[in-house]
């Protein structure tokens, strides 16, 4: 064919002979394009693979967060950060392999099934989605990838390729810099190997003859779509072996094997060792060269310590009971960095509970009276009258308000006992001092008179002179009146008794008229005697005379 005129029959064989060969060609492709999906099949495989070992290394860091966030802080940003970025550029790399195969094959848009980053279509034989790379058909289709990823320019500068590569190169730049963040030198091996594994730069031929091979050009131009898909493929292996590679560098950056301090030593430090009888005892309980970074829990019996937010170390609240020495034992634990045990370290402390100095002198006598101003004076020995405080328990039993000086007004609303309450102030900090009891009680019922007398004899001259029935207070030491709303009087005439009625406490003029009748030996009776005084009105009972 092509080197001279031939028969029918020559023409015949060479027809047969191009065919064959053809037919031979077909054969060698169909090998080396089912030898690239087994090289791509095995990709995945592997990036699933580094997938799952990247992420025991995740939960690694996590666990350890969790046990101590302000040391492994740095380390979980940054593999957080990692996770993030290799992810998207996996992502990215996924996108391009399904857009080329969709492009290609003509798959129609509303055959697609997005699940994560990557395109299925279903399957109607298998009854289940199944990746496109699995189902691509134009495997040895040379024209569509270097459409899509090259253009019509070889360097790539108007293809979608440029996009991918920007990608690529701000992930390379980024895990450099965290590489040396974690303490690679820039000519390490991991350095270097992120480096070469995602170079984008331009590649001269062999021999330095010809135009530089740019990224794209010897990605995506004059190769199958699979071995284009291949490419890919092995492009998010890179991606993947290198997170895994940063990620080995910062766990082991958080240096859990080892302890801040190289000797361990369990310490209490009280602020006081001798306190009031009900007040609290305040104790730090910690490890000598004590590292604030590393969680440490602190027992005492069943109960477990708060932190001091102030100091970071474990505190022991205790209220003084019995009077003495008072003893107890704590368990400071911390966790083994490398087995995650705990360790325990007992430890004893002391402390005395002596008896309140507290002084509550009442002024009148040690009862309080609802309805008056009960005066009381508060002192605590060394300590001035302006840090102390004063108050009334239970709560609603009433009011105490300071005076001048140490005294103090109580006021008081229901019978039964109250308490008084001191606390002091000791350079700032407050201090319970004790309570002092006290019985609350009525103000006892005046006592009913005329003119100073309870009843018994008197004089009708004297008792016509009276002017008013009184109501007043005996052997009461506060200053207390009560006045009279309201009484009777009663007194027999002859064979009849007149009962006469007053609206105030004054002697009325018919009750004088009456009083003129009376003889020697006549009973005058003051009787129904209301008295109001101290909040309440009492009935103060009889009041008898007998005539002289």
């Amino acid at each position: 064919m092509g080197h001279g005129k031939e028969t029918p029959r020559q023409k015949m064989i060479g027809m047969m002979y191009l065919f064959l060969t053809c037919m031979l060609a077909l054969n060698v492709s169909k090998d080396i394009l089912d030898a690239f999906i087994q090289i791509n099949n095995s990709l995945n495989e592997t990036n699933r693979n580094f997938v799952n070992k990247n992420a025991i290394v995740y939960q690694e860091i996590e666990k350890a967060f969790m046990a101590n966030q302000n040391k492994v802080r740095r380390v979980k940003e940054a593999s957080d950060s990692l996770s993030k970025k290799a992810n998207f550029l996996v992502d990215r790399f996924q996108h391009f392999k399904d857009s080329i195969i969709i492009y290609a094959d003509g798959i129609p848009q509303s055959d697609l099934i997005r699940i994560g980053g990557k395109r299925f279509i279903f399957d109607e034989k298998l009854k289940d989605t199944v990746s496109l790379e699995e189902i691509v058909k134009s495997k040895d289709n040379t024209d569509k990838p270097a459409q899509i990823m090259v253009g019509s320019d070889p360097d790539g500068s108007k293809g979608q390729a440029r996009f991918l590569k920007e990608d690529v190169d701000r992930f390379r730049e980024w895990a450099i810099a965290t590489a040396v963040q974690f303490g690679q030198d820039t000519n390490s091996v991991l350095v270097r190997n992120i480096k070469t594994s995602l170079n984008t730069a331009p590649i001269q031929p062999k021999g330095g003859a010809g135009k530089p091979h740019s990224w794209a050009s010897r990605n995506f131009e004059y190769l199958p779509l699979i071995a284009v898909i291949a490419n890919l493929s092995q492009m998010q292996s890179l991606v993947r072996n290198i997170e895994g590679d940063l990620l080995n560098l910062m766990y082991h950056g958080i240096d859990a094997s080892s302890f801040k301090f190289n000797k361990v030593v369990p310490m209490i430090l009280p602020r006081e060792t001798y306190i009031m009888q009900g007040n609290e005892y305040v104790a730090n309980i910690f490890l000598a060269a004590f590292d604030t970074t590393t969680p440490t829990r602190v027992m005492v019996g069943e109960r477990e310590l708060p932190i001091d937010p102030a100091t970071g170390l474990p505190i022991l609240r205790m209220t003084g009971g019995a009077l003495g020495p008072q003893t107890y034992t704590a368990k400071i634990i911390i966790k083994d960095p490398v087995t995650e045990k705990d360790i325990v370290h007992p430890v004893t402390g002391q402390f005395q509970v002596a008896k309140a100095g507290l002084v509550v002198s009442p002024t009148k006598m040690n009862v309080f009276y609802i309805g008056v101003d009960n005066p009381v004076a508060i002192s605590v020995p060394g300590v001035p009258a302006d840090k102390i405080t004063a108050f009334l328990t239970p709560a609603g039993a009433g009011s105490i308000t300071k005076a001048a000086g140490g005294n103090y007004i109580v006021r008081v609303t229901q019978p039964g006992r109250v308490n008084i309450a001191v606390t002091a102030d000791f350079n700032g900090n407050k201090r319970s001092m004790g309570q002092e009891e006290f019985r609350v009680k009525q103000v006892p019922n005046p006592v009913a008179m005329v003119l100073n007398q309870e009843g018994g004899q008197i004089d009708k001259a004297r008792l016509l002179a009276a002017t008013t029935v009184d109501a007043k207070m005996k052997d009461f030491d506060f200053d207390l009146s009560f006045t009279v709303q309201s009484f009777n009087m009663s007194v027999k005439i002859g064979i009849y008794t007149e009962e006469l009625a007053a609206p105030s406490n004054r002697i009325t003029q018919p009750m004088k008229q009456k009083l003129q009748q009376v003889t020697k030996g006549s009973k005058v009776y003051f009787e129904n005697i209301k008295a109001t005084g101290a909040g309440s009105t009492r009935s103060l009972g009889v009041l008898l005379f007998t005539i002289n």
